[in-house]
């Protein structure tokens, strides 16, 4: 993207209301098939890179019909990585029976569509396991609904998971956590309630839940990680949630790794 001498930047995107002339004009030819290249790759990046995730999925929603504008958060996003290339999952001893599934929403984030985002993050014990940002396909009417749909996506996740390990002789509990009240409530009742909208196929949840095959708790807004995959954050929020996911940030590469010898593309090429 020709930025080796462009300097970092120390979040992955931002929220700017500013538009500028020239950002809702379109990419043409090759500037746009370059854009579709790139845009895959970093939501290549991003199945392991949470702290990219909701970036990468925003920029690749554009790929059928990209903007300058969003030319400019790509770059961006390239110069967030040009100063944060490597961080570590850390994975240590433990023993657990609880796989923890951490949801969360921004309600309408979508400033074109009114969309919301669903995102979370699976854990098994305290490792990371599975994340995911997702645009929610339905428009949800309130926050708790969109909530509540972040909610029945971290139960088929999380179920999906226990099924598996079950299968590997592992009987894991599921724990799903929220930070909206009004999504827990809904999910942990029986039928619609006064929310007389929401589609019948996406009550399976409430079944579960009384079934107790699922448990759904509270958690603090401040400290659920799953934040991090529905909105672009500041960098102490965006450090915080990394934290609490066992992921850090390090420099240089990993002495497990070979060196990589550049004679070796040079022969490579040339046969």
């Amino acid at each position: 993207m020709n930025l080796s001498n462009a300097n970092g930047v120390t979040t992955p995107g931002s929220h700017s209301s500013e538009v500028y002339v020239g950002d809702e004009e379109h990419l043409r030819g090759h500037e746009a098939t370059l854009f579709r290249a790139l845009a895959a790759r970093a939501n290549y990046l991003g199945q392991d890179r949470p702290d990219i995730q909701f970036a990468a999925k925003e920029i690749a929603r554009k790929m059928s019909s990209p903007t300058q504008g969003d030319w400019a958060k790509l770059k961006r996003l390239a110069r967030y990585l040009k100063s944060n290339l490597r961080y570590v999952h850390q994975f240590r001893w433990q023993s657990t029976n609880k796989i923890n599934v951490y949801t969360d929403s921004d309600y309408a984030g979508c400033r074109s569509m009114r969309k919301s985002t669903s995102g979370g993050l699976m854990l098994l014990g305290g490792h990371l396991v599975r994340s995911w940002s997702s645009t929610q396909a339905i428009i949800a009417t309130s926050s708790g609904e969109a909530e509540y749909y972040g909610i029945v996506k971290a139960g088929s996740v999380g179920l999906g998971a226990q099924s598996m390990l079950s299968d590997l002789g592992r009987e894991m509990e599921v724990v799903i956590l929220t930070d909206s009240s009004a999504a827990k409530a809904i999910a942990s009742r029986t039928g619609l309630g006064k929310v007389r909208h929401i589609d019948v196929h996406y009550l399976w949840i409430q079944e579960i839940v009384k079934k107790r095959g699922v448990q759904i708790k509270k958690v603090d807004g401040k400290l659920n990680p799953a934040d991090l995959l529905t909105k672009h954050l500041s960098r102490e929020c965006l450090d915080r949630c990394l934290m609490r996911e066992n992921v850090s940030k390090r420099d240089g590469r990993s002495a497990l790794l070979p060196a990589i010898s550049d004679q070796l593309f040079v022969s490579n090429s040339a046969e």
